[in-house]
């Protein structure tokens, strides 16, 4: 997978196999079934723009005309905490989505299906609702209301499945299959997780480089972080890469077991459903991700994350308590520094 600056900015790669894809070939993963991912970029610096394209430079060449944006990303940084879930939809996924979407207005695409637990449901609905792309969520029927409400309010057609989480995924997957519709999913899109890279360049910005916590359910934001980093450091722009904590509910933690070389558990319930996946698919970036910073994967359990945000809460900041996981997870770590706690969903989704 070496190559030119050109030639990564204008392929897919796979880690597994190491094959490579031309990179608008409408491709979601390689042919020996493993995620494909965007390797491209670089760190040249704020560019004019709305939204996270403010951060082209970072993000897969999508053409001008071809980029959406609701305005997201440059949320605020309240101390050691940064408000995600202020984005337009309420939740970090908004800068993923927004890239996707985008690219798929590049490949011109006309409809496309995902699946999700909630937030990355909303988003994608949202951000394919601006580039006017039709949308088909796959979701739990047992899934949060309010996110189920949401995603329908956006005009998606909403497929309610009763089973597991991978259910779900199967169900979306057979539907793209069958119909042609091209498979948007956050958890296997390549171009989902450089989105995340906008948060790593603004707290570069603010000089917020010690450290960051993240929940951890597919380990999006803390790949889109290393990558982001990653960058900034090759242009200069910092000095080494701030390390990075990804947190688990106990009762679901394969990321987390992976990292301490154990035995996962997925078996029981959590209050933190947006990060009760089983099975990432791409867990082998994350592990990259969290060991070359220098940070860690942990767990917390509900006790704790209904702790933390009850104490969010009386702060005047309400979130959902699958954000709730990295300031629980912060609270457990005890680091001598501050690390920034992504604050990753809104509470607001979360009230019955």
């Amino acid at each position: 997978m070496i190559g030119t600056p050109e030639q990564t900015r204008t392929r897919l790669d796979c880690s597994t196999c190491h094959r490579s894809f031309p990179l608008w070939g409408r491709r979601w993963r390689c042919e020996c079934g493993e995620p494909l991912t965007w390797n491209g970029g670089a760190a040249t610096g704020v560019a004019p723009g709305a939204g996270v394209w403010r951060h082209a430079s970072l993000l897969p060449p999508v053409e001008e005309a071809a980029r959406v944006t609701l305005g997201e990303g440059g949320t605020p940084l309240l101390g050691s905490h940064k408000l995600e879930h202020l984005s337009p939809t309420g939740s970090f996924k908004d800068r993923g989505a927004c890239v996707v979407a985008s690219c798929l207005v590049q490949m011109g695409v006309e409809r496309a299906v995902v699946d999700s637990s909630g937030n990355a449901g909303a988003a994608m609905a949202a951000y394919l609702a601006a580039a006017r792309i039709a949308a088909v969520v796959f979701a739990p029927a047992d899934a949060s209301p309010a996110k189920l409400k949401q995603i329908a309010a956006y005009g998606a057609r909403l497929e309610l499945v009763d089973g597991s989480r991978a259910e779900v995924t199967r169900r979306a997957q057979a539907w793209a299959e069958r119909t042609g519709d091209y498979y948007a999913s956050h958890l296997w899109s390549p171009f989902f997780s450089p989105g995340m890279r906008t948060i790593a360049a603004e707290l570069a910005q603010a000089g917020a480089l010690g450290g960051v916590i993240a929940p951890a359910g597919s380990g999006s934001v803390l790949i889109g972080l290393h990558a982001g980093f990653r960058l900034l450091r090759e242009a200069g722009a910092i000095a080494a890469l701030p390390p990075l904590f990804g947190v688990q509910s106990q009762a679901c933690d394969p990321l987390a077991a992976a990292f301490d070389d154990r035995e996962p558990s997925c078996s029981g319930e959590t209050i933190a459903e947006g990060i009760r996946i089983a099975a990432p698919p791409r867990a082998a970036e994350v592990l990259r991700a969290v060991r070359e910073s220098g940070g860690a994967l942990l767990t917390v359990d509900d006790a704790e994350i209904a702790a933390a945000a009850a104490a969010l809460a009386r702060r005047g900041v309400l979130v959902e308590p699958t954000a709730a996981v990295g300031e629980a997870g912060r609270r457990k770590l005890g680091l001598d520094t501050d690390p920034v706690v992504i604050l990753t969903g809104s509470g607001l989704k979360a009230l019955t």
